[in-house]
């Protein structure tokens, strides 16, 4: 049986950059982009997407609804 895969994204527009999904994360998938959104917030992107366990740990924390975790 093969493992699962998730993809994780990040809606830029509506990330506020609070940082809870870096902290909730077991698996290191969330980094500060160190660039401005539209917003003037500095956003979070997901360089380690592929680490994703689709735990969905940062989708229910999120307060700004930003986080999509999908199955590939």
């Amino acid at each position: 049986m093969s493992k699962k895969k998730f993809k994780t994204e990040v809606i830029i527009k509506l990330c506020k950059g609070c940082g809870y999904c870096k902290e909730v994360c077991p698996k290191g998938v969330f980094e500060y982009a160190g660039a401005l959104n539209p917003q003037g917030y500095d956003y979070t992107v997901t360089p380690g997407t592929d680490n994703c366990i689709g735990c969905g740990a940062c989708v229910m924390t999120c307060p700004d609804f930003a986080i999509r975790v999908t199955e590939l």
